[in-house]
């Protein structure tokens, strides 16, 4: 007796089912079409953010002058308070985007929250808040704000992530 393949969905639909849904337990229809790729720019670019508060440090080690003696605290508080969450945001959009391209629910939430039109507008609200977080440190830091860049590219390409699952 052969057992049946993982994901292969029954004929016969639970009592009360929508006809044409899978049963629960089912991979969903979607499953087998192929899902586009993360394109690896994104990762290149999160590695970036990652590396570049060291670096900063480092330079701040080899010249002490840079940015008037504060390049060491624009690294710290640009990695913990900027690179940081836009590291996370980009780790939650990749798996935001597996998820709603693979046509799976997030179990214990209502669909309204994770759907399509969900993903929109948070990308709509990440796009905004990154747009506004870029200008108040262009305010604060004039030209030394440009170390900023890496962590806000990343976070804009999350929303495009975001967007792209809707």
């Amino acid at each position: 007796m052969s057992e049946p393949r993982a994901g292969a969905a029954s004929d016969a639909s639970p009592p009360g089912a929508a006809p044409g849904a899978s049963p629960p337990g089912a991979a969903p229809a979607s499953a087998g079409a192929p899902r586009p790729p993360i394109p690896h720019w994104m990762f290149r670019l999160a590695m970036i953010v990652v590396l570049e508060p060291p670096v900063l440090i480092v330079g701040w080690f080899l010249n002490t002058d840079l940015a008037n003696g504060h390049l060491v605290a624009i690294a710290l508080v640009g990695g913990l308070f900027i690179s940081l969450p836009s590291l996370a945001i980009f780790g939650l959009a990749v798996m935001w985007d597996r998820r709603l391209s693979g046509g799976r629910t997030v179990p214990g939430l209502p669909p309204a929250l994770t759907g399509a039109r969900a993903s929109r507008i948070s990308a709509i609200a990440l796009v905004v808040s990154t747009v506004a977080l870029g200008a108040v440190l262009a305010l604060l830091l004039r030209e030394w704000a440009l170390v900023a860049l890496p962590p806000l590219a990343l976070s804009l390409a999350s929303a495009w992530l975001m967007a792209r699952a809707a």
